[in-house]
Formats: C-alpha cells, sequence, structure tokens
C-alpha cells in the first residue's frame, strides 16, 4: 500500500468517525459504522443510524452535514 492509498483510508476513517461524532450528539439510535471498502468501490465505511420521526431525523442530516463542514471543511 502506498502513502496516497494509506492517506485515503486515514481520511475515510476521519470522516467517518466525524459522522459518527454528529449523529450521537443528537441523540441518533442504533449508530453503526460498516466497512464496506472490500465489497464496493462506492464508499470505504457506511454510517447508519435510526431516528424517532421525520423531524429528528431530518435534523440528523442537518448536523452530520453541518458537523462535517465545520470539522473538516
Amino acid at each position: 500500500m502506498n502513502e496516497n492509498e494509506k492517506l485515503q483510508q486515514e481520511n475515510a476513517r476521519t470522516l467517518a468517525k466525524t459522522v459518527v461524532e454528529a449523529l450521537e450528539s443528537k441523540k441518533a439510535g442504533e449508530v453503526k459504522t460498516l466497512a464496506v471498502a472490500s465489497k464496493t468501490v462506492l464508499a470505504d465505511y457506511f454510517v447508519v443510524a435510526t431516528g424517532t420521526s421525520s423531524t429528528h431525523i431530518r435534523t440528523l442530516a442537518d448536523e452530520t452535514e453541518f458537523h462535517v463542514q465545520e470539522t473538516l471543511g
């Protein structure tokens, strides 16, 4: 594995952790991170969570987008 691939893996892990932090800060339920890099070229990780209502789910999505932008630029 070359340096570029290592950097990409680390960036993907950092992004997944940041998403989890955002979801947990807004009380998402059953937050799971699935490593899928060996299964698909679409993504390295899928982060899945549950919400209690459509309003809660919308808040989770908005907070995740905001938190990732603020944290990672």
